[in-house]
């Protein structure tokens, strides 16, 4: 009879405590203060990039080292565009993840320039605003 009223009282608290910060989480996930206005346009435009280099990469190549004409364009406006983009460095890596993948088989150089281009030692999971 104790262990039952205990368990019942201790799942109150625990309904009562989810109820009222509810409010507050909501808030926090939506407002970010570290966000540039720009990074919206940015991650717009590398999803693009993204998207024009897997059809680039569908087209047909005679050598899969260094590509055709327009996965190599592709791929350097994602670099270019990847380079001056005012998001954090986890998110142009995530990125450059998507283009390596969409380039699988298509551009063996292409893929390389794009490894060369993570920010991978200069990521720091201390601040979610470095970029």
């Amino acid at each position: 009879m104790a262990r039952t009223s205990i368990l019942l009282a201790g799942l109150v608290l625990c309904l009562a405590a989810c109820g009222s910060g509810s409010h507050h989480s909501a808030a926090r996930t939506t407002t970010r203060s570290c966000t540039d206005p720009r990074a919206a346009r940015d991650l717009a435009r590398l999803r693009a990039d993204v998207a024009a280099i897997r059809i680039a990469a569908r087209k047909p190549t005679k050598n899969t080292l260094d590509g055709n004409p327009a996965v190599n364009h592709a791929t350097d406006r994602f670099l270019a565009d990847e380079g001056r983009a005012h998001v954090s460095l986890l998110a142009k890596n995530r990125f450059i993840d998507h283009a390596a993948a969409a380039l699988v088989g298509s551009c063996q150089q292409c893929f390389q320039a794009l490894e060369a281009g993570r920010p991978i030692p200069a990521i720091s999971h201390a601040g979610a605003c470095g970029s």
